[in-house]
């Protein structure tokens, strides 16, 4: 049992790669349910891999990159749309934007020992969750998306700081032991 289990956190992350490959090309109509999906795959991956000790850093990776790809598509399927202005993405990645940024850093300098310990964080997925309400908000309360986004962009910029000081404090260990 223990064997299968293991698959099954990955696969529902892959499972969110597809649905964010989909999203731009999906009708309007089915925007909720891809959502609601997804975001519950998200969750469930997650417990799953807890739950079952099946938890491993590439698990981890491909995770963030279905997470990261969903939210992108999602955002600028919404800007295509007419939904949000696109001034708001970088605002709205905030996090992922720095998170990028020090992956792409830790690869150039051959360093990935500080940004493998870089784990998920409760700013993190607090991030996650305003990104996941500004969606819900711009598809059922469109209304009601300011607030949202206001709500989505201080928990996305609060998760930038808290994972830019991680990154840094971890340089600063992985330099002690040079």
């Amino acid at each position: 049992m223990n064997n299968f289990i293991r698959f099954v956190p990955n696969t529902l992350s892959i499972s969110r790669i597809f649905f964010a490959l989909y999203f731009p090309f999906a009708p309007q109509t089915l925007w909720l349910p891809l959502v609601l999906v997804s975001g519950f795959s998200d969750f469930l991956d997650g417990w799953i891999a807890r739950r079952y000790q099946v938890q491993s850093w590439q698990g981890s990776l491909l995770d963030g990159i279905g997470d990261k790809l969903f939210v992108l598509c999602v955002l600028i399927t919404f800007v295509a749309a007419g939904k949000i202005s696109g001034w708001w993405l970088p605002l709205l990645l905030a996090r992922d934007l720095l998170v990028a940024g020090i992956a792409a850093y830790a690869a150039a300098i051959h360093s990935w020992e500080a940004f493998r310990k870089m784990e998920a964080r409760l700013s993190g997925k607090l991030a996650t969750g305003g990104q996941f309400l500004f969606f819900l908000t711009t598809i059922l309360f469109p209304a009601g998306i300011y607030p949202a986004l206001a709500i989505a962009v201080c928990l996305s910029v609060t998760a930038a700081v808290d994972y830019g000081r991680l990154f840094l404090a971890e340089q600063q260990v992985a330099k002690k032991k040079t």
